[in-house]
């Protein structure tokens, strides 16, 4: 647990008693009663903005320093109520955000490296929040999975939303997803996939795009939400191959035309490697695959396989034929007609 002398009171205590100033006339100085300022140095009070102001006049001590003592001390004792909670220790708590890899992909700063409150607080600045319990509760954010590690989602999350705020939006329109749809057609039939092209023609389009690395141990493949009524994909950087990150963004793209209000209300987050139960995600998966291969096409070519026909992509066709287990994802089709992004 830590220590409760990180309050400014016990601070203050320590400064009167090296320069031999009684309690009564330092209460006297800042207009509050004896009383008060002994509460104030134990810790039994919390101090306003007015005494503040008024210690910091007195005594030539910066109001932000004071409040910045304060502000530590109500984070520190929301992060032990967590760990407390949690029946973790500080370290395995600052474990879980892995916080060093965390600073260095996502260059997060911490004000103290060898304090683990300092850098818990440094993750809690970064996530604007004031308290980690807000992380298990998952009202805003929309997906089951036995595996998920609500502590990775909720960086990754915030990295994307603070790359895309740098971002500027065309009119956004519903008939724009259309548009994307036959742009991301167009570039995986002749495989090709460019980060800042692919961002451009979505920004173009009325919708914020970021493709970011997630954290190691995270299983995310990505995410749709709407942001002040501008519609946000997320992906990840984990696809190695053109069908795989184009049917990662076409599922999202299919979130933005069926489940534009849930986005509304929170993140829809899709799962790699996880057969969703959700309505919501299994439609999108549907709806991702009716796009990169015509259901009327998909069933005349599987009775024969021609990847010449110019109706077909052959990366897309491989990818579904994979996923319905017509062929595998090892077969020698697949690795031909999908192949790694260089």
């Amino acid at each position: 647990m830590m220590n409760r002398q990180n309050k400014f009171g016990m601070e203050l205590g320590e400064i009167l008693e090296m320069n031999h100033i009684s309690i009564k006339e330092y209460a006297d100085r800042i207009g509050t009663t004896s009383k008060n300022l002994i509460d104030i140095i134990e810790g039994r009070v919390s101090l306003s903005f007015n005494m503040v102001c008024n210690i910091a006049f007195i005594s030539d001590i910066p109001v932000s320093y004071i409040m910045n003592v304060e502000e530590n001390f109500k984070l520190d004792k929301n992060i032990d109520l967590y760990i407390e909670k949690n029946n973790m220790t500080l370290r395995e708590c600052i474990n879980r955000f892995h916080y060093k890899e965390l600073s260095e992909k996502y260059d997060v700063i911490y004000q103290n490296e060898k304090n683990d409150y300092s850098i818990l607080r440094g993750i809690l600045k970064y996530l604007r929040i004031l308290d980690p319990t807000i992380l298990m509760k998952d009202n805003h954010i929309f997906y089951k999975s036995k595996n998920d590690k609500p502590e990775l989602l909720a960086l990754w999350l915030e990295r994307c939303y603070r790359v895309v705020q740098e971002q500027e939006l065309g009119q956004y329109q519903k008939e724009n997803i259309q548009v994307l749809v036959e742009f991301i057609r167009e570039e995986a039939r002749h495989n090709r996939f460019d980060k800042n092209k692919l961002i451009q023609k979505f920004n173009e389009n009325g919708i914020f795009l970021a493709i970011e690395p997630d954290l190691k141990g995270a299983k995310i493949r990505g995410a749709f939400r709407v942001l002040n009524d501008k519609p946000a994909i997320y992906l990840t950087t984990k696809h190695k191959r053109y069908a795989d990150v184009y049917f990662a963004l076409l599922h999202e793209l299919a979130h933005c035309q069926r489940d534009f209000n849930r986005g509304k209300s929170g993140s829809i987050v899709s799962l790699e490697n996880y057969a969703s139960e959700s309505d919501y995600e299994i439609k999108a998966d549907e709806l991702a695959f009716r796009w990169m291969v015509d259901d009327k096409v998909y069933q005349e070519f599987i009775q024969n396989l021609r990847f010449d026909r110019e109706d077909i992509i052959p990366s897309f066709a491989v990818y579904r034929l994979a996923h319905d287990k017509y062929i595998s994802y090892q077969s020698e089709e697949y690795q031909k007609y999908n192949k790694i992004i260089e």
